[in-house]
């Protein structure tokens, strides 16, 4: 099972650095394209339908990255081993402090 979890985490983080790169990619729909000359240029370049190959894999990756949460979420709730064990007190038993001292035959005077 370590395996396994161990696998869908590493797909989710590099499913993260790409839906974080595709969103960086694309370019915005206001005045982002007037810095690259014109969306006319932009188009010319990198052909007609790349908005819409970008648009539908951010969409595709998205939606993955989401099925993925949702499956390390389950798969960790389930799971009985915690990551931080937690600390046990050294002390079973609250301390009676008159078993603790050495008993005097005369008291301290002060």
């Amino acid at each position: 099972m370590g395996f396994f979890i161990g696998t869908i985490l590493t797909l989710f983080i590099l499913l993260s650095l790409f839906l974080i790169l595709l969103v960086m990619i694309q370019t915005g729909k206001g005045g982002a394209s007037g810095m690259l000359g014109g969306s006319t240029a932009s188009q010319s370049v990198f052909g007609a339908s790349t908005a819409d190959v970008m648009t539908k894999t951010t969409r595709i990756a998205a939606i993955l990255f989401i099925a993925l949460s949702l499956t390390l979420s389950f798969l960790f709730a389930k799971k009985d081993e915690v990551l931080l064990p937690e600390v046990e007190s050294s002390l079973d038993a609250p301390v009676n402090v008159n078993e603790t001292l050495p008993e005097t035959s005369t008291p301290a005077s002060p």
